[in-house]
């Protein structure tokens, strides 16, 4: 007592001796990371009542006092808003590095969170196999979302060789824990039948009918995920009696809360119509502009088609070619065939063969089966580029190779016209293109 009367009379700080607390009480509650001890959370209020009143960098700041000081939540915490850019800079390296130090203290919600990570390559190398593991470890650690990311691994194969059986077990147990993902995962599993997941038509309703119940309270409550969720299944008839109208009021009410997916969904049901709706171009056109306006990939690739032809907007081929090239840039490689469609047309814009090829070249180095096709088209009818029936022959039978089945009658038509050397040379040229490619 005389010694502790000492260190308070040097002036030691009431946080010091919370620490010094802190690190004899943790010892004796290490298996109870998820939930803060009282000490704990003396150090975290600050950082709570912060995030409380909406001042992101004052709770940035004291929770990352907490995380180093050892708060297995604090550093949870921590990697979430660097992760999310919240009271600091987005920083995926450093939101990776406090979710491994929360999952090295066994937190499963961090380990659940840093599998996200690996899985999508973000803060540290893209790696299945491990984020595979993680989500492992995270489900035998009691997260019910991560039995459900183990379910898609296996059935997808990936990090791992496939097993939809395997898979089942796990969507089952995250689907007991109120998992919709799972629940709605599993019906569908059930209502295929293949070699691996034998067809179960009433456990597929019973699941189906179990995810109803939870999408229908979230869609009252204004979820725009559960509205959209549950108007695929009035869509299609999955556990519930088929009712297109409300499919799409229920779309469209997600659609016009900004869910991206339900925009999309609606566009196509009404682009060309499909499931007893009727094909409504100009009101697909304006749901596939809401989708590009707030990045979605494949929205703009489908619209640039639209403005391309016509099709429910007026033609417009300056605009076509911006928004293939904005899916390009997004990734979606389908694109550079498109522009080199258009501008070999020459109905939305300009005709320009040289062009389409730069295009075509493109799509073949991305490997692209059809920029390979065109091009042996282009070769063959010197659109572009000076007629060369080796280098049509080179290029269609590249696209054979990528079974690309109507390559087949223009390799067997363009190597009738050629003497045997030359059919020898364009197959010599297809190998050291494919070998330049990797």
């Amino acid at each position: 007592m005389a010694r502790a009367s000492r260190i308070l009379s040097t002036g030691a700080s009431a946080r010091g001796l919370l620490l010094l607390l802190l690190a004899v009480f943790v010892a004796g509650c290490a298996n109870d990371v998820g939930k803060p001890n009282r000490i704990q959370r003396m150090l975290l209020e600050p950082a709570r009542n912060a995030e409380l009143r909406g001042d992101n960098v004052a709770a940035f700041r004291n929770y990352l006092s907490a995380a180093k000081d050892g708060v297995v939540y604090a550093q949870y915490k921590v990697a979430g808003f660097y992760e999310q850019g919240r009271g600091t800079a987005k920083d995926d390296v450093e939101a990776a590095r406090w979710y491994q130090a929360a999952a090295d203290r066994g937190l499963a919600r961090a380990t659940r969170n840093l599998a996200r990570m690996y899985e999508s390559g973000r803060g540290v190398p893209q790696d299945d196999a491990r984020a595979l593991a993680l989500y492992r470890d995270a489900a035998a650690g009691g997260e019910a979302s991560a039995h459900f990311k183990v379910g898609q691994f296996l059935e997808r194969g990936r990090g791992t060789a496939a097993d939809p059986m395997a898979a089942v077990e796990h969507y089952r147990a995250a689907a007991q824990a109120g998992q919709v993902n799972a629940q709605l995962a599993l019906a569908r599993l059930f209502r295929t039948d293949d070699d691996d997941v034998p067809e179960d038509p009433a456990r597929a309703e019973r699941w189906y009918g179990q995810a109803l119940v939870q999408l229908e309270a979230d869609a009252r409550s204004g979820d725009a995920l559960a509205r959209e969720r549950l108007a695929d299944l009035y869509l299609k008839g999955r556990g519930v009696t088929k009712n297109v109208d409300q499919a799409l009021a229920l779309y469209e009410a997600a659609a016009r809360s900004g869910r991206t997916g339900a925009q999309v969904k609606l566009a196509r049901v009404l682009h060309k119509g499909a499931d007893g709706v009727a094909a409504d171009p100009a009101k697909a056109a304006s749901y596939f502009q809401m989708a590009v306006e707030q990045g979605h990939p494949s929205a703009g690739y489908t619209l640039a088609q639209m403005y391309a032809d016509g099709e429910g907007v007026p033609q417009d081929g300056a605009q076509a070619v911006a928004l293939y090239r904005e899916s390009v840039e997004q990734g979606d490689m389908r694109a550079y065939v498109r522009l080199g469609d258009l501008y070999a047309k020459g109905d939305a814009v300009s005709r320009d063969r040289e062009e389409a090829v730069r295009w075509y070249t493109l799509a073949a180095e991305h490997g692209d089966p059809r920029g390979y096709y065109r091009l042996g088209e282009a070769y063959e009818r010197g659109h572009g580029v000076p007629e060369d029936l080796v280098q049509s022959l080179m290029w269609y039978s590249l696209a054979l190779q990528s079974d690309y089945e109507p390559a087949r009658a223009r390799v067997e038509r363009v190597a009738a016209r050629l003497e045997p050397g030359d059919t020898d040379r364009a197959a010599q040229m297809a190998e050291a293109w494919q070998q330049s490619q990797g």
